[in-house]
């Protein structure tokens, strides 16, 4: 063998691969994760200190705004509360039930729109006293699944995750499911409350699971 050849050979065997494997499991369609990849910012030069100057006004007037959005958001609170019990009266009986309540002032119009959105409830213990065994009829229990993928069996994880409803008993792994369960009203809530409780009973409703509604504003052109 030339000293070539030896050579080559030499270098082959460096360069061999080691055949320790890494034992993943494959998630398929479901989304993953993606890695944070920012970096550090660099700093623009500003040898004539002009940047600085504006950069401080930006603050400045950044502060102010949030002070000011809080103002706002604390009136656009304040007048959602105040017209709700207006929204419910008015929709008292009625299948069709504008989405909206205005208010006209000389500046212009400002919308309360009440949305079909509903936050979640933990428990239906609140409820109770107000619908009672009619309940059912307006919300229904609504749950998420989470695994915990430290707790599945290694060597069983990828079978587990292609076979997941009903399994989970079957590989001993109950202790990686976790519930979060909550009481949300049914679909046709929205449009039901209205001609199946009164004013009274949707607002006491509403200081249980509170309607999602947004304030805009438009001024006069």
């Amino acid at each position: 063998m030339t000293a070539k050849q030896e050579k080559a050979r030499t270098s082959e065997k460096v360069h061999t691969p080691t055949t320790a494997s890494l034992r993943k499991v494959q998630f398929g369609a479901i989304t993953k994760q993606k890695p944070d990849s920012r970096t550090p910012c660099p700093v623009l030069p500003d040898p004539q200190r002009q940047y600085v100057a504006i950069a401080a006004r930006i603050i400045e007037r950044s502060a102010q705004a949030a002070a000011l959005e809080g103002a706002l958001e604390l009136d656009k609170a304040e007048l959602k509360t105040l017209a709700t019990p207006f929204y419910f009266t008015h929709a008292s009986g009625k299948v069709e039930v504008p989405s909206s309540v205005a208010v006209l002032c000389a500046a212009g119009t400002v919308l309360v729109t009440y949305q079909n959105r509903y936050g979640k409830l933990d428990s239906e213990e609140p409820l109770l006293p107000i619908l009672g065994e009619h309940i059912g009829r307006f919300f229904r229990q609504g749950f998420a699944l989470e695994i915990d993928g430290d707790k599945l069996p290694a060597d069983r994880t990828q079978a587990l995750l292609d076979e997941l409803q009903g399994l989970f008993a079957k590989y001993q792994a109950s202790e990686a499911l976790k519930v979060k369960e909550g009481i949300r009203p049914l679909p046709d809530f929205h449009t039901l409350r209205h001609t199946a409780l009164t004013p009274e009973q949707n607002l006491a409703v509403n200081q249980v699971c509170p309607i999602i509604a947004t304030v805009k504003a438009k001024a006069h052109s």
